[in-house]
C-alpha cells in the first residue's frame, strides 16, 4: 500500500483490583510501575521522560510512541512501547512506517505475555473494561496515515469520509495537506481478528480509490503533476539538510508520482527515508 505513510496499533488495558487511572493514588501508581518492572525485566526498559535526553524524546515523538501526557514509559528497540497512566493503566503501542502486519503482531504478543503474569480487568459480558466507553471490548485502536491528495483535489473526500464512517471507522485530517488518519471507532462486540481484517480491507479500498483518482487527474493535469514530482525528486537528490515536515511533503509527492509511474522509486526506499 504505497499511499500509507505510517501505522500505529494501541492496545489498552487496566489492571484488575485497581481503580481507573483518574482515581489512582500515588501509591497505586507506584505499585503498578513496580509490578511492570518485575514482569518486563530483560524485555523492555523503563524510561523517565523528565530525565530523558531531548534527542531521545524527539525520536519517540517521530515514531508516534509518546503523547504530550506521557510520563512513564517502557520501551524496546523495535518501535514498541508501554505508556502508563495516559487514560488507562497502560497502553501497549507499536508503530511502523507504511503498513505491516507485524506491527499488529508485536502489540498483541506483548499483551498476551503480560496477561500470562498480570490479571487485567475483564468482563465475560463486555470484554476488557475501560474508563473510555469506546475502548470497552477488545480495547484496541488501529490508525494509519494515508495520502489522499487526488481524492481531495477532485472534492470527493467528504463523500469518502461518510462511506468510511458507515463501515465503523473515522477519517480525520492531519496537519499535513491531503494526509488523513484512518482509525478504528468501536471495540464492543468485535473480536481482535475482525477489527484488524476490516481495517486492512478499508485501507486497501482507500488506496485503490486514490490511485484511480490520481489517474483521472493526470489526464488533465499531467504537466503540473510531473513538475511537482520532479521538483520533489530533485530536492531529495541534492539537499543536505531537510526538516521533518519538508521531507514528509516530498515523500507525499513521490508516492503520488510512483502511483503514476512518473518516478522510479520503490515504496521501501521512501519508507527508509521516513524512518
Amino acid at each position: 500500500m504505497n499511499n500509507v505513510l505510517k501505522t500505529k496499533v494501541t492496545i489498552f488495558r487496566n489492571l484488575q483490583d485497581y481503580k481507573f487511572e483518574n482515581k489512582l493514588t500515588v501509591e497505586n501508581k507506584q505499585q503498578i510501575v513496580e509490578l511492570l518492572e518485575t514482569t518486563l525485566k530483560g524485555k523492555m526498559s523503563i524510561l523517565n521522560l523528565s530525565q530523558a535526553d531531548a534527542k531521545v524524546i524527539n525520536q519517540l515523538k517521530i515514531n508516534n510512541l509518546i503523547s504530550t501526557n506521557t510520563h512513564n514509559l517502557f520501551v524496546s528497540k523495535d518501535n514498541t512501547a508501554i505508556d502508563l497512566f495516559n487514560g488507562e493503566h497502560l497502553s501497549i503501542v507499536s508503530t511502523c512506517v507504511g503498513f505491516e502486519k507485524k506491527v499488529i503482531t508485536k502489540a498483541v504478543e506483548i499483551s498476551q505475555q503480560l496477561s500470562n503474569k498480570i490479571s487485567f480487568a475483564f468482563s465475560d459480558e463486555f470484554g476488557y473494561l475501560m474508563s473510555d466507553l469506546n475502548k470497552i471490548g477488545s480495547g484496541i485502536k488501529v490508525e494509519s496515515d494515508i495520502m489522499l491528495s487526488a481524492i481531495t483535489k477532485i472534492n470527493k473526500i467528504e463523500q469518502v469520509r461518510q462511506n468510511v464512517a458507515k463501515l465503523g471507522f473515522n477519517l480525520k485530517e492531519t496537519k499535513y495537506p491531503a494526509v488523513y488518519t484512518l482509525s478504528t471507532k468501536c471495540n464492543l462486540g468485535i473480536s481482535e481478528k475482525q477489527i484488524f481484517e476490516d481495517f486492512e480491507k478499508t485501507l486497501i479500498k482507500l488506496q485503490e480509490l486514490e490511485v484511480e483518482s490520481v489517474k483521472m487527474l493526470d489526464v488533465t493535469n499531467h504537466d503540473e503533476m510531473l513538475d511537482k514530482v520532479s521538483r520533489s525528486m530533485a530536492i531529495l537528490s541534492s539537499a543536505h539538510l531537510l526538516t521533518y515536515d519538508e521531507l514528509y511533503n516530498i515523500i507525499v509527492n513521490l508516492r503520488m508520482g510512483s502511483n503514476l509511474g512518473l518516478v522510479n522509486i520503490k515504496t521501501e526506499t521512501l519508507n527508509k527515508f521516513q524512518i
